[in-house]
């Protein structure tokens, strides 16, 4: 495995310019949460905003993406329709009950990534980061279990990893890193046949994480930056977040290539320092 700052030697990280980097217009890479009708912001929106976002990438001629389709992008095809790629983080209780249903209604494929241990017991998502959020919300707070996952894979949403304790990857030793990302690929091969993919908890990654991941066996990773991401490779796909406020032209600037680019751009954060300087902002 390579160390931090060292340069990945694996064919899976080289950065790329295409369709992975999440500016196409070809594709949309988002990441959602929780859907609940009474979940806690920014990690969850309502059935009835879901359905909303669903028809309007019906309107616009997308088509839910999967791994396949991944692969397909990273050699270079170019997809008969419009691909939005709807993953989803930390395997919700919500995510069977209130999101699957309108993904079969509207015929979109979707990429769940879950943490094995929690779906052994459909518990509660338990990591320091959301204990707020699980004593709010405890019955949205709470885990798949794997009677859910395998009716849902039957239904065609596919299942990547999550780690097993929902950590900052950054900030491990490489031993713990190893474990973190090949015991719940292990579990999930072991309960579906594959699992091609994994999200890094909290968009957080480095070069060494990225090469961990490969190492692991995983084809794709995921991130979520919170400010810029300019370069992407095969172990290093940004995501867009979709939160309770993408109503209307807010989602839909969300599909657009310009609006992507944005989101990922630096200047996204100049546009942030700006607003906590600026006084009127806070009015």
């Amino acid at each position: 495995m390579s160390g931090a700052g060292a340069a990945p030697t694996d064919s899976r990280l080289e950065a790329t310019a295409g369709p992975l980097l999440n500016r196409s217009r070809r594709a949309a890479i988002l990441c959602y949460h929780s859907v609940s009708p009474d979940g806690p912001p920014f990690l969850s929106i309502t059935p009835e905003l879901f359905r909303a976002q669903l028809e309007t990438l019906t309107r616009r001629g997308y088509e839910g993406g999967g791994h396949a389709d991944l692969a397909a992008l990273a050699e270079g095809a170019r997809p008969r329709r419009r691909l939005a790629f709807l993953t989803f983080d930390d395997g919700y209780l919500d995510n069977f009950t209130r999101a699957f249903p309108l993904l079969q209604e509207y015929r979109f494929r979707a990429i769940v990534f879950i943490l094995p241990a929690t779906v052994d017991g459909g518990g509660a998502l338990d990591w320091p980061e959301v204990d707020d959020q699980r004593r709010a919300y405890p019955d949205v707070m709470r885990s798949l279990d794997w009677g859910m996952v395998e009716g849902m894979a039957e239904g065609g949403v596919e299942f990547g990893a999550h780690t097993v304790t929902h950590p900052h990857l950054p900030e491990l030793g490489d031993d713990e890193l190893m474990h973190e990302l090949l015991e719940p690929r292990e579990r999930i091969v072991e309960r579906l046949g594959r699992c091609d993919s994994v999200a890094f908890p909290f968009g957080d990654w480095d070069q060494r994480v990225a090469a961990a991941a490969a190492a692991a066996g995983y084809r794709f990773a995921f991130t979520m930056p919170r400010g810029a991401q300019g370069e992407a490779s095969r172990m290093s796909i940004p995501r867009v977040a979709v939160d309770h406020r993408d109503r209307g032209w807010r989602f839909a600037l969300k599909l657009t290539a310009p609006g992507r680019r944005l989101l990922l751009s630096p200047a996204k954060e100049r546009l942030r320092r700006l607003r906590r300087l600026d006084p009127r902002a806070a009015r």
